[in-house]
């Protein structure tokens, strides 16, 4: 007989005394630049991750334009967009995204997850994607970790800091 196991994540709500307190559509919004590591399922380093983003609001919603370069391959770009729906839950689209990301924010702690298109024209190349952004005490630095995952394993991860310029 075979026993699955599911390892929940700890709630966000759980981070809520967390200082700086972080609110990611204000983090966001003018320029910020990241820069860190995509490592394979194993743990083995494989590229190298950069990203460049540009924040303004349109009424209700930050509008990001954001440059992500992994390791030599020319930068894609992503057009996100971003709304708080209440206090500690927002929701965000983007050009390269299936459906609508789902994110909630708690203390210090930002959790975002979404569907990931690697190719529009097959959806068997879809991931998930599951990021967990932690504010850094300077208040202008944040720590992402990013999971990939497809068809529910995982198959890299992500480690970079995000800077506020």
């Amino acid at each position: 007989a075979l026993l699955f196991v599911s390892c929940a994540s700890m709630p966000v709500s759980d981070f809520a005394n967390g200082k700086p307190a972080l609110d990611p559509a204000q983090f966001f919004t003018g320029h910020t630049r990241s820069s860190g590591v995509m490592e394979n399922r194993g743990g083995s380093p494989m590229k190298r991750v950069t990203t460049t983003t540009a924040g303004h609001w349109e009424g209700a919603t930050l509008h990001l334009e954001q440059d992500l370069r992994l390791g030599d391959a020319k930068p894609q770009h992503r057009s996100w967009q971003i709304r708080r729906l209440e206090p500690h839950h927002y929701e965000a689209t983007a050009n390269d995204m299936i459906g609508t990301a789902r994110g909630e924010a708690f203390g210090n702690v930002f959790h975002l997850e979404f569907t990931l298109a690697l190719s529009p024209v097959n959806p068997l190349a879809n991931v998930q994607m599951s990021q967990w952004m932690y504010l850094q005490p300077d208040g202008r630095s944040l720590i992402n970790h990013s999971t990939i995952r497809k068809f529910g394993i995982v198959v890299a991860q992500v480690t970079e800091e995000f800077r506020r310029e």
